[in-house]
């Protein structure tokens, strides 16, 4: 908890689960798909997985002082709302077909309430996630008011997240249907709560490590998602034992990427920040881009278009749209001495 909010190698993290999400996608959606025996086919479960754990982080380093009471939580709602909705819009208004979707659908999406209320009901290709975050949005000030209040609830609530976690491992899914058929229940917000919880627990409760024991942990969970014995349908990674040791190692990477202090030669870096900042745009944006681009690129070039094209529009949504109204929303809610001492602090880590 003595770092700064701005940790660029998160950043980092979270553009190559960016990149790795889209190649994921792309590899199925042209060559093959990929099962759990392939690492391609892990990271299109577990880089998912760790933007849980690293949004949970992310928010707890950026707004552990800033949510207190009634107030602050509305405020902390509203800046939330600025930053997921507005890219949400533009997908949903850039997916083809968008005009045969049912109304009910598309306002759900629109509005984010599909999470709390239809999580199965999101529109864009991967949005299931994003409904997952709004959710656990809601819960976010919950779990700051409890660390603030003492250490020890904040963890009891993350045990209790860790329970239902458990649960749907070992009891609510099944290994022996095929993912695809259980599709509902993982994408619960409850069957992933705990990863968020867990990025939220890395801030209260990971203090600085020595670099020999924070570099194992990073060697070691990356061992894990390469090499852990794997086979069949993804359900056999999201359920049982293997469940509980891939989860382990994508809480693992984040944290080794939050205190190993990784450097990166400065023009590498700035780039991986650039692709980092992007993240939410590569994410949603790459399966609109591949169907626009589809009935005009030859496929043999089609994935290396997709993705330079996506790229390059992920950092322009950024840019043009994103960040203006992250600051838009920052100043709309910025109108107590709470708020502004909070904003004293680095808070460019806001943009998960």
């Amino acid at each position: 908890m003595d770092r700064p909010a701005r940790i660029e190698p998160l950043d980092w993290l979270r553009g190559l689960l960016a990149l790795s999400i889209m190649a994921f996608h792309l590899t199925y959606w042209q060559v093959v798909a990929l099962d759990a025996s392939t690492v391609l086919g892990r990271l299109g479960i577990y880089g998912v997985t760790m933007f849980f754990v690293l949004s949970g982080l992310s928010l707890a380093l950026v707004y552990h002082a800033f949510i207190r009471d009634a107030a602050s939580t509305a405020r902390f709602y509203a800046r939330r709302l600025f930053r997921i909705l507005p890219l949400i819009w533009i997908a949903v208004a850039l997916l083809p077909g968008i005009e045969n979707q049912p109304a009910e659908k598309i306002w759900l999406n629109v509005t984010g309430a599909f999470g709390f209320v239809a999580p199965t009901s999101y529109i864009n290709t991967g949005a299931w996630s994003i409904g997952n975050e709004l959710v656990y949005y809601a819960l976010t000030p919950v779990f700051v008011v409890a660390y603030a209040r003492r250490r020890l609830y904040g963890n009891v609530l993350v045990a209790i997240a860790a329970a239902g976690w458990l649960l749907y491992a070992f009891a609510w899914l099944t290994p022996n249907e095929p993912l695809a058929w259980q599709w509902r229940s993982y994408v619960d917000p409850f069957n992933n709560l705990f990863l968020y919880a867990a990025g939220m627990a890395i801030y209260y409760n990971v203090g600085r490590l020595a670099r020999p024991v924070c570099a194992a942990i990073g060697a070691g969970s990356l061992a894990v998602l390469v090499l852990w014995p794997s086979h069949g349908d993804p359900i056999s990674i999201v359920t049982g034992v293997d469940r509980v040791v891939y989860c382990a190692a994508s809480i693992g990477m984040v944290v080794f990427f939050y205190r190993f202090d990784l450097r990166l030669p400065r023009s590498l870096a700035a780039a991986m920040t650039t692709i980092g900042l992007a993240t939410y745009g590569i994410y949603l944006l790459h399966p609109i881009v591949f169907e626009r681009l589809k009935p005009v690129v030859a496929a043999p070039l089609l994935s290396v278009a997709t993705i330079v094209a996506t790229v390059a529009l992920a950092i322009a949504a950024y840019v043009l749209v994103e960040a203006p109204l992250i600051r838009l929303g920052k100043r709309l809610t910025s109108g107590t001495a709470r708020a502004r001492a909070a904003r004293a602090s680095p808070s460019r880590l806001d943009v998960q």
